[in-house]
């Protein structure tokens, strides 16, 4: 069972209605409720890494409490942990879909898809029952997570990607956009790293001050696009390079945790600060210092 939502109705989705990428009609299964919402779009790859999961739990929980709407693609991966995360926390969901309603998903698309309805999210889309996905739908479908959306995060994703052009359509309108910083070895971390790098996202440091950043202390309705916070960065130590860390060394991962006494986690993030600000390079699994 599905509706249609003309743009001109209150019932349509308010940021996407003042979106240059807004569609005169949607089809929705659910109920659309999008009024007093902000409406967060998380995207990434469809093969995430094994820290991916646990980024998406801390990020979500971290905007527990407030009205908040994870917007999604409903894909394998990044999406469907985004989508999952949500309802975990008692958060709606949107997943926006590249097909017709009435095209059957399969597989854990379709268990996913009945959860998201079940605690109260909604299927949207902007293709007309009997479509059938082809590639490009694919594109015009990230152009409304984009569109709905007050701000975007991209949690992990390569160089090329639908997540990169989900990210690409958030910042031609100018809204706010943020990426996790990742290891600069792995592929699906490439994409996030070059966003923050080219000043394009702004870097999630600390989940404490992710709702901040985000405009969540704001007052609602979110008639306007939050204005862009600069996100504090706890490893503020590594403007320069550590003591332990001189101009030629060449050192491994392992070696760099051991000498700095810190996670992995947190050594990696540093790393790829240090190599955005051309003070470090990775190469073949180490890590130059010049």
């Amino acid at each position: 069972m599905f509706n249609i939502i003309q743009l001109n109705s209150n019932k349509y989705p308010p940021v996407l209605a003042k979106s240059g990428y807004a569609v005169k009609e949607l089809w929705i299964s659910g109920e659309p409720d999008f009024e007093d919402e902000f409406c967060l779009a998380m995207v990434g790859t469809r093969s995430p890494s094994g820290l991916a999961m646990n980024s998406i739990k801390n990020i979500v929980r971290a905007l527990k409490g407030h009205r908040v709407r994870i917007v999604s693609g409903l894909a394998q991966g990044i999406d469907s942990f985004c989508h999952e995360a949500a309802i975990e926390n008692n958060l709606p969901t949107t997943a926006v879909i590249a097909q017709g309603l009435d095209c059957p998903l399969q597989g854990s698309q379709k268990v996913l898809a009945d959860k998201i309805l079940k605690h109260g999210g909604n299927i949207i889309t902007p293709f007309a029952p009997g479509t059938r996905a082809f590639l490009s739908s694919f594109v015009k479908r990230n152009t409304i997570i984009s569109g709905m959306s007050n701000a975007a995060i991209i949690v992990e994703s390569r160089l090329k990607g639908g997540a990169m052009h989900t990210a690409k359509f958030c910042v031609k309108e100018g809204k706010l956009l943020l990426a996790m910083p990742g290891n600069p070895l792995c592929e699906t971390s490439k994409g996030c790293n070059w966003l923050i790098h080219k000043k394009q996202a702004q870097t999630i440091w600390s989940m404490e001050e992710l709702p901040e950043a985000l405009g969540l202390n704001s007052l609602f309705p979110y008639t306007q696009y939050p204005i862009p916070h600069t996100l504090k960065n706890p490893n503020s130590k590594f403007p320069t390079l550590p003591n332990w860390a001189a101009k030629g060394t060449m050192l491994q991962i392992g070696e760099i945790c051991e000498q700095s006494q810190k996670p992995v986690n947190e050594v990696l993030a540093a790393i790829t600060e240090l190599e955005l600000q051309g003070m470090c390079s990775v190469r073949n699994g180490s890590v130059v210092f010049f």
